[in-house]
């Protein structure tokens, strides 16, 4: 016997609803699988897409609960995405929000938004090549300094010792 399809909640729908409406152009496209929603957004909006679930009543999405990059070279022209899983807490409903980006295409920060993207942006620029522009620090946490290239891409070599190290004593460094 199959299962019956997840119902999205409704407050979840009236928060795409209301993203949507406010950011018609910046609203690419809207997923539902499985019960939950994702709405991608065009690079150039993704910061006020974002900053809108956050503040706006009928969205309320106050915790960034992950965040991460991720490389896709099947899809030369935007081989890259990013996604932002979004909780609200008010309103109990979960939302993936992601962007499509070209090579050496930058997105805007959000740890301004969220201070614990800190983090996280950092891990996607040190491991896709990723930027985030008026990210505070973003500098390496995972392979030294002298690194090159970035190992998660899945062009990145995986013998050899192209590249550099990776850090074993991460002591002082985070």
């Amino acid at each position: 016997m199959a299962a019956a399809p997840e119902v999205l909640p409704a407050s979840l729908v009236a928060a795409a609803d209301a993203i949507t409406a406010a950011f018609p152009d910046a609203v690419i496209e809207r997923t539902e699988f499985r019960g939950e929603l994702t709405l991608s957004v065009a690079p150039e909006g993704w910061l006020d897409v974002l900053t809108f679930c956050r503040d706006n009543e009928a969205t309320a999405f106050d915790q960034m609960d992950n965040f991460l990059g991720d490389h896709l070279p099947e899809r030369p022209a935007a081989p890259f995405a990013v996604v932002a899983h979004l909780v609200s807490h008010t309103h109990g409903h979960r939302l993936r929000v992601k962007t499509a980006l070209a090579e050496g295409q930058a997105l805007p920060s959000v740890t301004g938004l969220w201070p614990s993207a800190d983090f996280d942006e950092r891990e996607a620029w040190e491991m896709y090549g990723i930027v985030f522009t008026g990210h505070p620090n973003l500098i390496r946490l995972l392979t030294t300094e002298d690194f090159e290239g970035f190992p998660m891409r899945k062009d990145f070599p995986l013998q050899g010792t192209v590249g550099g190290r990776a850090r074993t004593d991460l002591r002082g460094k985070i």
